[in-house]
């Protein structure tokens, strides 16, 4: 079953790649450290899932935040995010963080569906 730390690493390994293909389609050759900064963040932000539902007293504790519909909603959410198109900087900035929140929490989820309890509809 997958823990924090594979959560951290699958999502670090999964948003930075993505980060990385994605910089190389659109600038070729030019190299920044956007792909270090997608992997750091989604490692940082994959288990947001656990933190608004904390599995301290309830082992059992998938509920809505851990759920199909809020993995569908993450992900409409980034593709309205996708659309958008930033006008200053510090927009820019937040349409990166955004996509590679939503990223780390779906690796989160495609994570916690593959164990045997995988995730509810709607969450109970």
């Amino acid at each position: 079953m997958a823990n924090g730390s594979t959560h951290r690493v699958v999502a670090a390994l999964v948003v930075g790649g993505t980060a990385a293909y994605a910089q190389a389609e659109t600038t070729g050759d030019q190299v920044n450290l956007r792909p270090l900064g997608a992997a750091a963040l989604a490692a940082a932000l994959t288990n947001l899932p656990d933190v608004l539902e904390p599995s301290l007293n309830n082992p059992r504790h998938r509920a809505f935040f851990h759920s199909v519909v809020f993995a569908g909603l993450v992900a409409y959410g980034m593709h309205k995010t996708h659309e958008w198109k930033p006008e200053t900087p510090i927009e820019e900035l937040v349409r990166f963080a955004l996509l590679v929140g939503g990223g780390a929490v779906l690796v989160h989820l495609a994570l916690d569906a593959l164990t045997p309890r995988s995730l509810p509809l709607v969450g109970v």
